[in-house]
């Protein structure tokens, strides 16, 4: 029944979850109630961020929950019920956990590398990937504000569907028929 931060994501260096630890840990100290649950399986930073766990010491390292890998009921639970979804990547390719917590009604907080921002829009809140106090400002905001929280979920449920397959189906087709219709010339067609 507690209020939890959602991390979705397998345990690697690139999901920069030691820094999450940490500021969770500064947001926790504030918030007896709220948790931490980092969601998927160990990788090569799991070693790190057991030790970002245990630094916060006994009494808030309890209040962090492993998961390992969870399949897609769980899953969608944990979208479903989480207060927010914490995404600090050092670097990301796409990004679809941001997606899918934004159709959940999910605020984001994430950071401004690789393709967040693209993915995220104006529906998360953004803090440069190594920047912990950002990132522990957001999450306070994102826990605590109802007006900030209203706007991330409404602006969600707009950016999501910016994304969705159907859409991306109907730009492809319209694509190969200027293509075949000589309205594309092969410099603007392999953008």
């Amino acid at each position: 029944g507690a209020p939890f931060i959602l991390a979705l994501g397998t345990i690697e260096r690139r999901k920069n979850l030691p820094l999450l630890v940490a500021a969770f840990g500064a947001v926790a100290a504030q918030h007896a109630d709220v948790r931490l649950v980092l969601a998927g399986g160990e990788d090569d930073d799991a070693a790190a961020v057991h030790r970002a766990v245990d630094a916060l010491g006994p009494t808030l390292a309890a209040r962090v929950t492993f998961t390992g890998r969870v399949d897609d009921p769980a899953r969608s639970w944990l979208l479903h019920h989480a207060a927010v979804l914490a995404y600090p990547s050092l670097d990301e390719g796409f990004g679809f956990p941001l997606l899918d917590a934004m159709q959940a009604g999910v605020p984001v907080v994430a950071s401004t590398a690789g393709s967040i921002p693209e993915v995220a829009g104006d529906a998360a809140l953004l803090s440069a990937p190594d920047d912990g106090d950002a990132l522990a400002a957001n999450l306070e905001l994102a826990l605590t504000s109802q007006s900030v929280r209203d706007h991330l979920v409404a602006t969600g449920a707009q950016q999501w569907r910016r994304f969705s397959w159907q859409r991306c189906a109907q730009e492809m087709v319209a694509l190969y028929h200027d293509v075949v219709a000589g309205r594309v010339d092969e410099s603007e067609g392999s953008k």
